[in-house]
């Protein structure tokens, strides 16, 4: 038997044995991932998987909030998931902000301001105005990467992290 598949399989043996030891502090996550150590069914020659871990955003970014009321100024940092709505000083030129959906690399913001008012740099950045009934308003949305900015009319936003489920939006005034 090959040294590699020798070594493998004791590996494997000794985390089996250790996970085995105490039923209450057995692994939550598959042995493969948690380990590292490939499964008893695949190839030993191929490639071992490892488990793809990301901080929390309050792990990660302890500045980040989770209170969506505190960007009515533009000058906050908060914790966003999709569906969450932030509404901003109409001084800002922009009404609210809704996080429409949330990519491995990149968050998709849409955005609500006033007629002829509303004004954005970035990536994927569409806005149109319509009326209704008298009733105007500007529609948008952009794109927002981690590493990147963006600007809508006077505010800078930026994504310092960016999960599964979530991320971490910086909003602040120019």
């Amino acid at each position: 038997m090959p040294t590699v598949v020798r070594f493998t399989a004791a590996a494997l043996l000794v985390v089996l044995a250790a996970a085995c030891a105490d039923s209450r502090t057995a692994p939550s996550t598959p042995l493969s991932v948690a380990t590292g150590t490939l499964p008893p069914t695949t190839d030993a020659l191929s490639p071992v998987p490892t488990a793809s871990v990301r901080p929390s955003a309050t792990g990660g970014h302890p500045a980040a909030g989770s209170s969506l009321a505190s960007c009515k100024d533009a000058d906050c940092e908060v914790e966003v998931r999709v569906g969450d709505r932030l509404r901003i000083d109409k001084r800002f030129g922009v009404q609210r902000l809704t996080i429409s959906s949330l990519d491995p690399d990149e968050v998709t913001i849409a955005l609500l301001g006033f007629t002829g008012g509303l004004r954005a740099e970035g990536a994927n950045v569409s806005i149109s105005s319509s009326c209704v009934n008298g009733r105007c308003r500007d529609e948008g949305k952009l794109s927002l990467a981690p590493g990147r900015s963006a600007r809508i009319n006077d505010l800078r936003l930026e994504v310092p992290y960016l999960s599964g489920d979530h991320a971490v939006l910086r909003l602040t005034p120019r």
